[in-house]
């Protein structure tokens, strides 16, 4: 049976584990990444200084390869920082976009017939007859979706779309760093 990283390097020693810090350029990222929690576990500190030989030493050894996600790390960065730039200026947008629609809005207009035949109980009667109950929902719903694009409701709708799809960016860039087993390892 073939051992992982994570059976094998717990029952290293702690010179052992400190061969894996010390001449990073020889094994995996993975491996590296284990020891180093495994160091922290049982006590032993490692200096800024060290974690940066680490990763600097590291780099040529995993050039290209993925270090535990989809991307190499810079690329990664990379994406991140223009997904959330792009989530802030979509926010900035979107929400004075809404702002000038809704200071721009005009009142909604009345119904030509005077009223709204939708209020009527012998209009919805015959919708429902012709068409069964989904047919008066139906209609119910196609209206309201006609009204969230007029009016003052145009501007909620666009000031909503743009915090979620803002959100939605930011989430994206930074969901990442809590996908690639960056916390800590849970014993039993």
């Amino acid at each position: 049976m073939d051992e992982t990283f994570f059976t094998r390097i717990p029952k290293l020693t702690d010179a052992e584990l400190l061969d894996y810090v010390q001449n990073c350029s020889k094994y995996k990222t993975e491996a590296i990444e284990i020891a180093v929690r495994e160091l922290r576990e049982r006590g032993h500190t490692l200096t800024g200084d060290q974690l940066r030989a680490i990763q600097k030493n590291n780099r040529p050894h995993n050039a290209g390869k993925n270090s535990g996600g989809f991307l190499p790390e810079e690329s990664f960065n990379r994406l991140a920082r223009r997904l959330r730039f792009a989530a802030v200026m979509i926010l900035i947008v979107g929400l004075g976009s809404s702002i000038i629609i809704y200071l721009n809005a005009e009142p909604t207009s009345l119904h030509p017939l005077g009223y709204d035949p939708l209020t009527t109980k012998k209009y919805l009667r015959e919708m429902e007859l012709y068409g069964g109950k989904i047919n008066v929902l139906a209609t119910r719903a196609r209206e309201w979706f006609e009204g969230l694009w007029q009016g003052t409701s145009l501007a909620c709708t666009v000031a909503v779309l743009s915090v979620s799809l803002a959100l939605l960016l930011w989430f994206l860039s930074t969901g990442r760093q809590t996908c690639t087993g960056n916390h800590p390892k849970k014993r039993p």
